[in-house]
């Protein structure tokens, strides 16, 4: 980034804009002091917020591969989709760090005006970031639409016209306000030196506006374009509501008979604090609680992307989690009926010295008396005693085997739904 520049042509002029540079960004509230050295910040909150969301968008895709590689036995274009999409997630997190050791978070009355050129600098970088990390979450959503309830045009030709529509609207907007984040200004410069008098800028404040409207409106849509087709799966209604809860929304208030998507919300939070921007002069505090809105933004995304897959992991490690408790418990009854007999048998058990001969069940035997231990007679009456009270194995019956549509197959698909865990 380029150091902050102004034409000057005394001494004099110099001072000043060192002065300028070295002072307040913003105008401080009547009876406040500016505070540079240790001003109230949001750093804990940014560290809580970026390491919660990081891990569930990075634990959302590892059980998202990891279902599609082993479980599934498939991969499709929008897992490759959603890859990208956190890595960008993680960059945009990098981007964030960078603007708040330049002074992010902080008031603005409490932030030099040079840090302010930085917060600047690092917010049109993330800006440019987070266009592309939403396209590539929504699309991978999509392209999940497509392949479990469109796999063919002739099965829903509307839906999947609806579908393109909105994928294509998506990248127009987003590569449009893409492209305007970078000529935002002529030269670049001005976009975070404000010193800077010659050229020309169009109006900063129209793409977050913009971005924030267009983000409530496609999700919505999105929302709403499965609601149909799951509404005609072969099942009870409640269970077609937990289906539209995962596909459409991922985690859901049920304060109210309503369902309030949380992926919906963060949008809307993140348009809040973009007026409030505009709004307001704390540009350097407010920008940054927008930011964090964002980061969980895209963590919501990534996380509503890798549900419909979730049940198939948690259904297989439930019948192993399953599988090894009722092991362990007839392991341990088992022993404990061992132990018993052990116990009585014992106490009836002849001396080692005495040996039954003839039929081991006791007719037409004689009792006789030996000089010395028959190994031999011994292990084979504990052979007889273990082998008596041995518990039954566990049967394969006992564990429902996964319908085989889960396990093999380009990737989820209506059947799935229909089969799998919500459909028992």
């Amino acid at each position: 980034m380029a150091a902050p520049s102004a034409s000057a042509s005394s001494p004099q002029v110099q001072a000043e804009i060192a002065m300028l540079l070295n002072g307040p960004a913003g105008k401080p509230p009547s009876g406040v002091v500016p505070e540079f050295q240790h001003p109230p910040n949001l750093d804990a909150v940014f560290i809580a917020t970026t390491t919660l969301c990081a891990t569930v968008a990075f634990l959302a895709v590892t059980i998202r591969l990891y279902t599609k590689q082993y479980l599934m036995r498939s991969r499709a274009y929008e897992d490759y989709v959603i890859v990208s999409a956190l890595i960008g997630e993680i960059s945009f997190i990098v981007t964030s760090t960078y603007i708040l050791k330049s002074g992010g978070g902080i008031h603005m009355w409490d932030l030099r005006l040079k840090d302010f050129f930085r917060v600047l600098y690092w917010l049109n970088i993330s800006s440019m970031i987070y266009g592309i990390v939403i396209f590539l979450i929504k699309l991978s959503i999509l392209l999940q639409y497509i392949g479990i309830f469109v796999p063919t045009r002739k099965g829903n030709m509307a839906l999947f016209v609806a579908i393109h529509i909105v994928i294509w609207s998506l990248f127009i907007f987003y590569l449009a306000n893409t492209i305007f984040e970078i000529v935002l200004c002529q030269p670049r410069e001005k976009i975070w030196n404000l010193l800077i008098t010659s050229g020309h800028c169009f109006d900063i404040n129209a793409p977050p506006m913009a971005t924030g409207v267009f983000n409530i409106i496609s999700d919505f849509a999105i929302l709403v374009l499965p609601i149909a087709p799951i509404w005609k799966l072969q099942m009870a209604v409640r269970k077609k509501t937990m289906i539209a809860a995962i596909f459409a929304t991922g985690i859901v208030h049920t304060y109210s008979p309503h369902l309030v998507p949380s992926a919906c919300a963060t949008s809307v939070l993140r348009t809040v604090y973009t007026w409030k921007i505009v709004q307001n002069s704390d540009v350097s505090y407010n920008i940054f609680r927008m930011g964090l809105w964002t980061v969980a933004e895209m963590a919501t995304g990534i996380l509503v992307s890798c549900l419909p897959v979730m049940p198939r992991f948690f259904q297989h490690f439930g019948l192993k989690i399953s599988s090894t408790l009722s092991h362990g418990s007839k392991s341990l009854s088992k022993r404990g009926q061992e132990s018993v007999s052990n116990n009585v048998t014992s106490q009836r058990r002849f001396p080692l010295w005495y040996k039954r001969s003839g039929n081991m069940s006791g007719t037409g035997g004689s009792d006789t008396l030996v000089g010395e231990h028959d190994t031999q007679a011994e292990g084979q009456r504990e052979y007889i005693m273990l082998e008596n009270f041995e518990m039954p194995k566990l049967r394969n019956k006992e564990l429902p085997e996964l319908p085989d549509v889960l396990a093999y197959g380009r990737g989820t698909r209506r059947e799935d739904i229909e089969t799998g865990m919500f459909a028992a």
